[in-house]
C-alpha cells in the first residue's frame, strides 16, 4: 500500500485525504472537545469563531482537525522535495506524517498542540531556507514572530523559542545582530497583543496565560496506558532502524543535509522544554515529535531493498491504530 504514495499523480492527493478520513473516522464516531485546553488568545478566538458556523460544534471542530493535518501532511511532504531532503515526486511523507499524526486518539481531536504543529512546520522551512544565505535578516525575524505567534494559540511552542536560536548557529556563522533581530520578533506579538488587551483593561488576564511550572510526576501517568506503549514501541523499532540508517549514510550525504539532521535532532532534544509552560500534561503536548520522526523515516524507508518490510509495519502500525481507537466497541481481550 506505500507504493502507491511513492507515487507523484495527482489522485494521490486524494488518496492522502482519504487515509486522514480513515484515521479519523473515531473522531465523528465519538466526537470528543478539548475546550479547556483553548485558554490563550488566539486559540480562544479560533473556537469562537468556529462557533459561528451553524453546525454541530464537535463535528465542525473534526472537519476543522481534518482539514488543519490534511495541509500540515502537504506542507511537510513540500518542505522534504524543496530542501531535498527525500527525492521529489512522491507523497510518502505526506502518508507517514499523516499515520504518526493519528497515532493515539488524544492526537485527532482538534486542540492547539495540533494548530501549533503547522507553525512549527513554518518555522523548520524558514530555518532551512535561510541555509547559507546572505541578508536573510527578514526571514529570522520572521523566525521570532511566527514561533510566538503560535504561542498565542499554545503557549508551550514558545520553548521552540531557544531551539531557534541555537537552530541559527547551527546553520550560520554566529552574528549578534541576528540573535536580536529574531528576539524583536518574538517581542512583536506579545507587545501587540498586551497593547489590545491593556486598552480593553484586560492585561492581567492576558499575562495570567503565561506561567512557568513545577512538573509532577503522577502527571505522567498517560505513559502507562496499554495503547501508548505498544504503539510507541513499534514506532521507536522503526525510529532505532531510521537512525541507523542516517548514521549510515551521515558522511554520504550533502552537508547542507547533515546540517538539516542536527537541527531536527537539537528540536527533538529542546522541545521538552515546553512541558515546563504547560498547565497540565496530556499525550497530545507531545504531537511536536511527530515531526523529527516523520523526517527521519521518509529518508530512510526509500533506502529499504526489501520493501515488503515496510509494508508489513505499515500494516500493523495501521492495525494498531485502528484496533485501539475501536478497542470499548469490538470488545476483545475482555
Amino acid at each position: 500500500m506505500l507504493r502507491f504514495y511513492k507515487s507523484n499523480h495527482p489522485l494521490v492527493v486524494v488518496l492522502v485525504l482519504l487515509s486522514i478520513g480513515l484515521l479519523h473516522a473515531y473522531t465523528f464516531y465519538l466526537p470528543v472537545s478539548y475546550a479547556d485546553e483553548f485558554v490563550n488568545p488566539l486559540s480562544i478566538a479560533l473556537k469562537w469563531s468556529l462557533n459561528f458556523i451553524p453546525f454541530n460544534p464537535l463535528m465542525i471542530e473534526n472537519v476543522f482537525s481534518v482539514l488543519l493535518l490534511f495541509t500540515q501532511a502537504l506542507y511537510f511532504n513540500a518542505i522534504l522535495d524543496k530542501h531535498k531532503i527525500t527525492e521529489r515526486g512522491n507523497y510518502l511523507g505526506a502518508y507517514i506524517f499523516i499515520l504518526l499524526s493519528c497515532m493515539f486518539r488524544n492526537f485527532l481531536f482538534l486542540s492547539p498542540a495540533l494548530i501549533a504543529n503547522l507553525f512549527l512546520l513554518i518555522e523548520i522551512d524558514l530555518l532551512f531556507s535561510i541555509y547559507k544565505k546572505e541578508n536573510v535578516s527578514s526571514q529570522i525575524f520572521d523566525l521570532g514572530f511566527v514561533i510566538s505567534v503560535s504561542s498565542l494559540f499554545y503557549f508551550p511552542s514558545l520553548a521552540f523559542l531557544l531551539f531557534l536560536f541555537f537552530g541559527v548557529l547551527i546553520l550560520r556563522p554566529f552574528k549578534i545582530g541576528e540573535w536580536m533581530v529574531l528576539l524583536i520578533g518574538a517581542i512583536v506579538p506579545y507587545f501587540l497583543s498586551a497593547v489590545y488587551f491593556f486598552w480593553f483593561d484586560r492585561l492581567p488576564e492576558f499575562f495570567n496565560n503565561i506561567t512557568f511550572r513545577k512538573v509532577m510526576n503522577e502527571e505522567f501517568g498517560f505513559v502507562t496506558n496499554t495503547q501508548i506503549i505498544i504503539i510507541s514501541l513499534v514506532v521507536l523499532i522503526a525510529v532505532i532502524w531510521s537512525l541507523m540508517k542516517i548514521q549510515q549514510n551521515y558522511f554520504k550525504a550533502l552537508v547542507q543535509i547533515r546540517n538539516y539532521f542536527a537541527v531536527l535532532l537539537l528540536f527533538s532534544l529542546l522541545g521538552f522544554a515546553s512541558v515546563f509552560l504547560q498547565s497540565n500534561i496530556r499525550v497530545e503536548n507531545f504531537i511536536w515529535l511527530v515531526i523529527p520522526v516523520a523526517t527521519a523515516l521518509s529518508y530512510s524507508l526509500p533506502m529499504l531493498k526489501k520493501w515488503w518490510i515496510a509494508e508489513i509495519f505499515h500494516l500493523t502500525l495501521l492495525l494498531l491504530i485502528l484496533y485501539f481507537q475501536f478497542e470499548n466497541q469490538l470488545n476483545l481481550f475482555q
